[in-house]
């Protein structure tokens, strides 16, 4: 007699583990077991005692992702911290820039101090040119230079102090602050670094209508802003006498100068 057939489960007759959930496939390797957690809600809390680490240590935090850190963190940039300091062609642009600048606000005294009625007698004539200042009216000359400087003046100054950037440092992505703790800069620095860059200029122009010896003077002139060649932090000369340094303004630097326009 021949034995009678034993019931076995079958995957499709809806056989379970006993201490399997109704409705829940079973965990496999290729079939992780569900998620435990609520959607959108914090991850689960670890066991204590699970994986690496002591028993009811927390558990481990990632590393925070550059540009996503807490308040006030602000990632360095590829370059590190180290690389900060302005490279020397793009403080040479901005100088440039701003040099066009000052040029244009100086060409109006220049052309109004002509004496254009000796010119044209000259063309007239024929006449050869023997003395350059027989062309300008020299009162006027000097007023609109005068005019010309009071502007440049003003121009770096009021620019630096207020904001830390030029029109050429702007365009350029340069700023001036502070070479102690990088923070803006003061009315007094922003003053004693163009009254020093100035004195130079005005000392030199002077002197060359003294006597043409007095040019080599002029070499003060290329030495203040050739330091930056040599120097460590990048500084001119009238960098070191204001205590300021030209830093590059990117977007994940503070800016000293709009952070303390910001209501408390």
């Amino acid at each position: 007699m021949s034995e009678p057939p034993q019931d076995t489960p079958k995957p499709d007759n809806g056989w379970q583990p006993p201490d399997q959930p109704a409705g829940e496939a079973p965990a496999s390797p290729e079939r992780p077991p569900p998620y435990q957690g609520s959607y959108g809600g914090p991850p689960p809390q670890a066991v204590p005692g699970a994986g690496h680490g002591h028993p009811g240590a927390p558990p481990p935090q990632a590393p925070p992702v550059p540009g996503y850190g807490p308040p006030g963190y602000h990632h360095p940039g590829p370059q590190g911290p180290q690389d900060m300091t302005a490279g020397r062609l793009v403080r040479l642009g901005a100088g440039i820039l701003d040099s066009f600048v000052i040029g244009i606000a100086a060409t109006p005294a220049v052309l109004f101090s002509i004496r254009w009625d000796r010119v044209r007698d000259m063309a007239e004539s024929g006449e050869p040119m023997t003395n350059p200042f027989d062309l300008y009216d020299i009162p006027r000359l000097v007023t609109g230079y005068a005019i010309a400087f009071l502007l440049g003046f003003a121009y770096f100054t009021v620019l630096h102090a207020r904001w830390g950037q030029t029109l050429g440092k702007k365009a350029f992505g340069i700023r001036l602050v502070r070479a102690s703790d990088l923070s803006a800069v003061s009315w007094g620095q922003a003053l004693g670094r163009q009254a020093f860059v100035y004195a130079i200029s005005i000392a030199t122009g002077a002197l060359n209508l003294v006597t043409p010896a007095a040019g080599i003077l002029g070499l003060v002139g290329l030495l203040d802003n050739a330091w930056i060649l040599w120097d460590e932090r990048r500084q001119a000369l009238h960098d070191k006498v204001a205590g300021t340094v030209v830093v590059k303004a990117t977007p994940w630097t503070p800016n000293p100068y709009a952070r303390e326009r910001t209501p408390s």
